[in-house]
């Protein structure tokens, strides 16, 4: 029985070692309400206008709002404690602690610490987008697709398909809208340098344009960037 678990666990180690099997970080939801020190439309009005200025654009934001506490809903179980609230949902942490340090983050506070007598903060992780398999009627496609970036994992991206644009003459994809709806990894092509950049700098919740091939597995890879990638990543 001991040999046979240590069989197990020894062909455990060698499937997480070859990259076939890999966590996927958390997202951090980041929830502030701001009690404010004169209560009124005016000032909810600044403060909400103040965190879409500052705080709406950072990096690997997966989501944002910024709105005043809803006056008609007044059940026991809603908490009135506040005026203002502010919703950040980080790609995963690290994002989180670069945006605490961040110059505009801390200039919001600076200019804006005035307007609020207490502040409280919720912080918890949430699951990332998992990405699908590649649908078996999607293998070999080759073409572009319009998506949006939902997260980043091994070394590429997982983009949610909105729209197949392009089938290329070489694609074997039998249906290549079968991938529609689906969660899918990209990945650079190897060698391609460029490309490697271009997936360092995408963020999460951006949408993109991409040209991609899948010649085996689950994985798309970038196939050509176009002029505006190339641009937006040259040395």
């Amino acid at each position: 029985m001991m040999k046979k678990r240590l069989l197990l666990f020894v062909a455990f180690t060698l499937f997480v070692g070859s990259g076939r099997l890999s966590a996927v970080e958390p997202q951090l939801a980041h929830m502030v309400f701001f009690t404010l020190a004169e209560d009124n439309a005016a000032n909810r009005d600044t403060l909400v206008a103040a965190c879409q200025q500052y705080l709406s654009n950072h990096d690997s934001t997966v989501y944002f709002s910024a709105g005043a506490i809803a006056d008609d809903l007044i059940r026991e179980v809603n908490d009135r404690e506040f005026d203002v609230a502010l919703h950040l949902v980080f790609a995963n942490k690290a994002a989180h602690d670069v945006y605490q340090t961040h110059p505009q983050h801390l200039e919001f506070i600076e200019k804006n610490k005035h307007l609020w007598s207490g502040v409280r903060v919720f912080d918890s992780y949430i699951p990332a987008p998992t990405r699908n398999a590649l649908p078996a009627a999607a293998k070999g496609f080759s073409g572009m697709f319009r998506g949006e970036v939902v997260g980043k994992q091994d070394g590429g991206i997982v983009v949610a398909v909105q729209e197949i644009t392009n089938v290329w003459q070489q694609s074997k994809a039998e249906e290549p809208k079968s991938l529609v709806g689906k969660k899918v990894l990209v990945m650079p092509r190897d060698g391609a340098e460029q490309t490697v950049r271009f997936v360092n700098a995408v963020k999460v919740g951006e949408s993109i344009k991409l040209d991609v091939g899948n010649k085996e597995g689950d994985r798309l890879i970038i196939l050509e960037l176009s002029q505006e990638q190339r641009e937006r990543v040259k040395e």
